[in-house]
Order: C-alpha cells, then structure tokens, then sequence
C-alpha cells in the first residue's frame, strides 16, 4: 500500500496543494496569466485542467516515489524530489501531454518553462512532504 497508493494520493493532494497554490500566487504577483486551478475543459476528456493535472501528478508521484527510494527509514530527498519534479514533470508536460492536445513546442520557451518548472518543482517538494506525512516505519504495520 505505501509503495503505490500513498503515493499516489501524494502526488494527487500536492498538485492542489502546492501546483496550483504556487500559479495562485504567480498570478496574484502580476508574474503570469494562468489563475491556477483552471475550471478549462482538459480537450481529450473534458474535466476540468486543474482535476487532470492532479490525476497526471498522482501517477508520476508513484513513479518519484519508487526512483528516489522514498521511505520512513530513509533520509527525505528533499532536493531530489525538488529537481525530479521540476524537470520531469515539465518534460513530459510540454513534450507529451501538450503534443497528445494539439499545443506543439514553439516560438521562445523559456517563460512556458520557467514557470511550469517553478510549479512542478514545488509539486515534488510539496508530493515527498505528504509522502513522510503518511508513511510509517514498517516496523508499526500490522
């Protein structure tokens, strides 16, 4: 269960939490257009963005989890999950996910990728933060 679930809902839970609050505040700054949890239809399945970007999280939370060795014995990776979720996430947004959508890479990238890397990056700070928060050493499972 804590290999695959509480990951998951990690991931899921850090994507409102964190992802979203850190565009909230980028736009309340005047930094960026984006609001932060946009009610906009995600085209293929017609849920709102801010839900599939959570359930997207959620699942490279699990994969985050697993690469990074996260665990209760463990020290928290804390910079590596910061890094992991900035670059990783950010890719496959703007490699993957957009291209599937019709939104191909162009023109000048880099406020695209500063700001997403910026939300992702604190999504993987803020995914191992509930990560430690609900894992328990396995020696109190029962």
């Amino acid at each position: 269960m804590q290999k695959i679930i509480l990951p998951f809902a990690s991931g899921f839970l850090a994507a409102l939490f964190f992802r979203e609050a850190t565009l909230a505040m980028l736009h309340a700054a005047g930094l960026i257009a984006a609001t932060g949890f946009s009610t906009d239809p995600f085209v293929p399945l017609g849920m709102p963005e801010f839900i599939a970007n959570a359930i997207w999280s959620a699942a490279w939370a699990v994969l985050m989890a697993w690469l990074l060795r996260v665990s209760p014995e463990r020290a928290a990776p804390w910079v590596q999950a910061f890094v992991f979720g900035g670059i990783v996430l950010t890719a496959a947004r703007v490699f993957m996910v957009d291209p599937a959508r019709g939104i191909w890479p162009s023109g000048n990238m880099l406020p695209r990728l500063s700001v997403g890397f910026a939300a992702n990056a604190v999504w993987g700070w803020g995914a191992l933060v509930f990560m430690r928060a609900f894992m328990r050493p396995a020696e109190e499972e029962s």
